[in-house]
């Protein structure tokens, strides 16, 4: 996926971890604080471009909106208006949330991997 920021031009984005992807999707999910939604979204575009000047997010933390926060300050103070934080920002929360597996998914993976009694395979 590719995103356009002021300043950067288009930008390739990565698919950073599930558990990354996890923990925006569930703060973003629900919430309608304009402040947090801002945050989430800021903090989607610098685990998704790889550049080493933006804040890096790590599976360990545990504050997705204060490290979001972070991201946000910089992402303003190196020129990206807010609009395009926002507008970037949703269209990676949408994309990380189609890319984390669905119940019937996780479902389907389970009966694939689980194993036949050993009656069943003699037969």
């Amino acid at each position: 996926m590719k995103i356009n920021l002021k300043n950067y031009g288009e930008c390739e984005c990565h698919l950073p971890s599930l558990a990354i992807c996890y923990d925006i999707v569930s703060m973003w999910s629900g919430n309608n604080d304009r402040n947090v939604m801002g945050r989430l979204c800021a903090l989607s575009v610098c685990v998704a471009v790889n550049d080493k000047g933006f804040p890096r997010y790590k599976v360990s933390n545990i504050d997705p909106i204060g490290f979001g926060g972070q991201c946000l300050e910089h992402l303003l103070n190196v020129g990206i208006p807010v609009n395009d934080i926002l507008e970037s920002g949703l269209k990676l929360v949408t994309w990380y949330a189609t890319s984390l597996p669905s119940e019937s998914e996780v479902k389907e993976q389970e009966n694939f991997t689980e194993q036949q009694p050993v009656e069943a395979l003699n037969d």
